[in-house]
């Protein structure tokens, strides 16, 4: 029974994390969180989150993930063929990077793929792009853009324009019987400016219960 207790209880973790991540409305078993967007604050840098957590800088990487919980990081690169172009069968794959260990690479497991963190794609008419919806928010769309030869961005709408995915940082309280968010920083670039922006969410309601 501990055991089960365990994975369930880990399997609700990370269902709120894949919800704040993409900052949109989610699927929960009795309530779905509601999400607030509190600004959208333009900077000339890359805001830091965490000086104390690394950030990846793995090959194609076009997003990660952190938490307040621990400096282990979900990563998101994309796959090309032997051209450069987009991989027409998987042009997407995400992993664990364990930095809170020796900062090696781990799968997800089964239950974190199938039920969060796991990707489905499908190739856009232009021959080039992809439509990108995670299995934990299959609603939500977001867009891998080939810009050029291995050189591919994942982006998402906020406010009515497409910015630059690069990276999100969600506060987890752990306070209670179950993880709870309460806030998102998505960390993000504007084309168009050339600018960083960061766009701080705040979350209500963001507890899962099996």
């Amino acid at each position: 029974m501990p055991a089960r207790r365990s994975i369930l209880l880990s399997f609700s973790r990370l269902a709120v994390i894949l919800l704040c991540m993409l900052a949109v409305q989610a699927q929960s078993v009795q309530a779905k969180p509601r999400l607030s967007l509190q600004s959208s604050v333009p900077s000339e840098t890359l805001p830091v989150a965490n000086p104390k957590f690394k950030h990846p800088v793995d090959q194609h990487q076009v997003f990660f993930l952190q938490r307040t919980t621990n400096a282990n990081t979900i990563v998101y690169v994309a796959q090309f063929d032997a051209d450069g172009q987009l991989n027409r069968q998987r042009p997407m794959h995400g992993y664990w990077r364990r930095f809170a260990g020796r900062g090696h690479q781990m799968a997800f497991r089964w239950y974190e793929r199938v039920a969060g963190f796991g990707a489905r794609t499908r190739a856009l008419n232009n021959g080039a792009d992809f439509e990108v919806r995670f299995n934990g928010l299959k609603d939500q769309q977001l867009l891998l853009k080939q810009n050029g030869p291995f050189d591919a961005a994942l982006y998402t709408r906020q406010n009515g324009r497409d910015y630059r995915m690069i990276y999100g940082y969600i506060d987890v309280d752990d306070s209670g019987l179950l993880p709870r968010v309460t806030r998102l920083r998505l960390y993000t670039s504007d084309p168009e400016t050339g600018n960083f922006m960061t766009h701080t969410i705040a979350v209500s309601g963001g507890a899962f219960r099996e």
